[in-house]
C-alpha cells in the first residue's frame, strides 16, 4: 500500500498501475484543456494532480474527467479554504485538480458518464451493446 494523497491510501498490490510516461501524457492533454490556466502539476503513485487558479477552469476538468468527490478544505497555516476534487480508482489513473481560488458554493461533482442510469439507456438506445 501506498498513500495517495488528500486522505486516500491506495491499493497498488498485485495489479500495474498506468507508467510515469503514460502519466506525463495525461498531464500534458489535461494541461492542454485549460489552453494554459494550470499553476502546477503534479504525477506520482499513479495519480495525476493538476493545480488551477478559478474554480470555473477546476469545474470544466472535473466535468472533463468524470471526478465524482469534491471537498473544501482550508490550510493549516492561513484561513484561506481551497477545493479539491478527485476520481479514478487503482489500478487505472487517478485524478486531482485542486482550485487554488477561494470556492463559490455549491462546488459541483461530475461522476463518470458511464456511470450515470440515462448513459446505459441512451448507449443502449442507440444500438450499443
Amino acid at each position: 500500500m501506498s498513500t495517495g494523497g488528500v486522505g486516500q491510501t491506495l491499493e497498488t498490490t498485485g495489479e500495474i498501475g498506468p507508467t510515469v510516461p503514460e502519466l506525463l501524457a495525461m498531464a500534458t492533454d489535461i494541461v492542454d484543456m485549460v489552453d494554459g490556466r494550470v499553476i502546477a502539476v503534479e504525477v506520482c503513485g499513479g495519480a495525476v494532480s493538476v493545480h488551477v487558479a478559478s474554480q470555473t477552469a477546476a469545474e470544466y476538468l472535473a466535468w472533463r474527467l468524470g471526478l465524482d468527490q469534491v471537498l473544501g478544505l482550508a490550510t493549516a497555516h492561513s484561513d484561506h479554504v481551497f477545493a479539491v476534487w478527485k476520481g479514478g480508482r487503482w489500478p487505472e489513473a487517478q485524478f486531482r485538480v485542486f482550485c487554488d481560488a477561494e470556492p463559490v458554493r455549491p462546488l459541483r461533482v461530475f461522476p463518470r458518464r458511464e456511470l450515470l442510469p440515462y448513459a446505459a439507456a441512451t448507449a443502449i438506445g442507440n444500438g450499443a451493446t
